[in-house]
């Protein structure tokens, strides 16, 4: 593609991008939702309806656990005057899973994410952002097709693979076409078919990687070599062929999401979005922190200024706490020592009776980063492991404190 196209990598981009779409936004967005929690983004869409922008959401009813969250939503955007449906095919054997945006029918969103605080701070995800009238136009007529229920055939020269109509087969012939690597993020990789035709390409000494979770282990044969991917949940869809092609979206590649539900992803040759998606391949392959991302993360500390200005002299990048329960709720580190405690003295309060009150201590110092528990009653956790003594910290850890608040370190 040569249009203006960038990549979202969550944890990190969080929001940002997409709230940046919609305030910009002067006449029309379509968005279909899954799944939808996160307040930034629904105000960013609530605030477009009102200075006249039209909005059309599709909202899946079968979404698993959130029958009740998205009637609520619905109930909500219809009140803020913007318009919803279910799509009439919806069901638990065929769901529309997939996950997108247009904006101003010239801007196009593909998401492996839903816009929830999990998926935005908690899982590693992809976006694509593509400017691009022609791929806006074609997502456009797919959200048309199903917001009035009319048939659908998809444009088969189009980056855009769509489920159930040439998914299968676009997916097929590019691993087909593989002549030196394959690398796979996928929780899900069950296809029969995709299994063999990956198996073979193995045989053939064409690597092939799989970065899954935990329950995926032992379940792909031997020649697909696995890994789980430690430091976040993977909720990624996103297949790189020969370090040149990636496939990002909604689709998982097992036979469900190719052949019965509705799922939506694209094919991205950029140079510089195949660089960042293979370090950040190779970053939760061999378990180390990824690079930074040159997008939007540094603007998390200036949406949510800490209490104290920063002065002229302090660096931009730095280190930030944020709840898991709370996306609003962040913590900026600065350079010596944060507490963590029940007491209202500490930097990071946490009112819950099972943290003690002088809990845990995170000291900052040129860079590096340490966490270390203060003999507390109920342990002090990284990645789900309790620390005994100083344990250093990396972007993306998870920090637990007692069985109470959970927070990620963020760079920004």
């Amino acid at each position: 593609m040569h249009q203006k196209v960038s990549l979202i990598v969550q944890p990190g981009d969080s929001f940002f991008p997409i709230v940046r779409a919609i305030d910009r936004a002067d006449r029309a967005i379509n968005l279909t939702v899954f799944r939808m929690d996160d307040p930034i983004i629904q105000r960013a869409l609530i605030e477009a309806r009102q200075r006249g922008v039209r909005i059309r959401v599709l909202i899946s009813s079968s979404a698993r656990g959130w029958r009740e969250q998205n009637h609520k939503l619905v109930k909500e955007a219809s009140e803020a005057g913007i318009a919803t449906r279910s799509p009439a095919g919806d069901s638990k054997r065929a769901r529309y899973h997939y996950k997108m945006m247009t904006v101003d029918d010239k801007e196009a969103f593909v998401f492996t994410f839903n816009p929830t605080r999990e998926n935005l701070h908690y899982a590693r995800d992809f976006g694509i952002e593509v400017f691009s009238p022609a791929i806006a136009a074609e997502i456009n007529r797919l959200f048309d097709a199903d917001w009035h229920d009319r048939p659908f055939a998809a444009d088969h020269e189009s980056p855009l693979l769509v489920s159930p109509f040439n998914s299968r087969q676009k997916i097929t012939d590019l691993l087909a076409a593989a002549t030196s690597s394959i690398q796979i993020a996928d929780a899900k990789l069950q296809d029969p078919a995709i299994v063999a035709l990956l198996v073979n390409k193995a045989r053939s000494g064409i690597p092939v990687r799989v970065l899954g979770d935990e329950r995926h282990s032992g379940k792909l044969p031997t020649e697909i070599a696995f890994r789980a991917v430690a430091r976040y949940r993977l909720h990624a869809k996103c297949t790189i062929i020969d370090g040149a092609t990636a496939v990002i979206g909604s689709m998982n590649l097992r036979t469900v999401s190719l052949d019965r539900r509705r799922e939506l992803s694209i094919t991205v040759d950029d140079g510089a979005i195949l660089q960042q998606l293979n370090a950040v391949f190779e970053s939760d392959w061999e378990r180390r922190a990824a690079p930074r991302s040159d997008n939007v993360t540094t603007q998390v500390l200036r949406a949510f200024p800490p209490a104290c200005p920063e002065s002229a002299e302090s660096p931009a990048p730095g280190l930030v706490l944020i709840s898991r329960s709370n996306a609003l709720l962040r913590h900026a580190l600065s350079d010596g020592t944060t507490t963590i405690g029940r007491a209202e003295e500490n930097d990071v309060v946490i009112s819950n009776p099972s943290v003690s009150r002088y809990h845990a201590r995170v000291q900052l110092e040129v860079g590096i980063c340490t966490l270390s528990d203060l003999d507390s009653g109920n342990g002090t956790f990284v990645n789900g492991e309790r620390i005994t003594g100083e344990k250093w910290l990396r972007p993306g850890d998870i920090l637990r404190f007692s069985e109470s608040e959970e927070f990620r370190l963020l760079e920004v």
